[in-house]
């Protein structure tokens, strides 16, 4: 696991998030659900040749929007080059970025259950996580859910990348930190999550 804190500067990271904001005009926000249709505790959406979501079919990587039916977003120029840097930071020169999942965190009591990410067909490439907004309190434990976690705090302009082991690593977020951040007007935190799929 490589965390690295204040990587990104204000400015790229308002850049992203302009990005950000263009894809959830066209491709809006949604709340997802388990597969007992109970709703997720904060709000997604994708960019990319697919998307990430969770229905009553479970886990899934689709091409097309679940609600408008539309296919997603390309990811932006700048988030492209950002993670292929990034991953060869770890080794992978070869990083192709094909999905990028934004959660948003709204509440304080917005959070990700423990997972590990193996809906991916490649689960040797890099996870990589990009933070803006109010601080996360991100939880990372080992290749078996039962194994302890230990938090670290993920603020605003930091990355995260999951590579060689830890990329199995079961993971969550526990919550977010109110008024830690002033990057998102509304307040709350964005993740984006980019991943090689393929």
């Amino acid at each position: 696991m490589l965390h690295l804190q204040n990587y990104l500067s204000e400015s790229q990271q308002r850049e992203i998030l302009h990005h950000c904001r263009e894809i959830g005009k066209r491709a809006p926000l949604f709340i997802p659900t388990m597969k007992n249709r109970s709703p997720f505790n904060y709000q997604m959406t994708n960019c990319g040749k697919v998307g990430w979501i969770s229905d009553q079919n479970g886990y899934q990587y689709i091409e097309n929007h679940p609600v408008t039916n539309k296919p997603w977003q390309p990811i932006p120029e700048v988030i492209r080059n950002l993670t292929k840097s990034l991953a060869a930071k770890v080794g992978d020169y070869n990083f192709t970025p094909e999905t990028c999942l934004i959660n948003y965190y709204q509440k304080e009591n917005s959070k990700l259950g423990i997972h590990q990410d193996n809906t991916e067909i490649n689960k040797a490439a890099p996870i990589i996580s990009i933070s803006l907004g109010d601080d996360g309190i991100f939880l990372i434990g080992g290749k078996r859910r039962k194994d302890p976690t230990k938090e670290i705090i993920l603020k605003s302009g930091d990355i995260l990348i999951l590579h060689d082991e830890s990329r199995m690593f079961y993971h969550g977020i526990k919550g977010i930190v109110p008024g830690t951040s002033n990057l998102l007007n509304s307040g709350g935190r964005l993740n984006l999550t980019i991943r090689q799929v393929y």
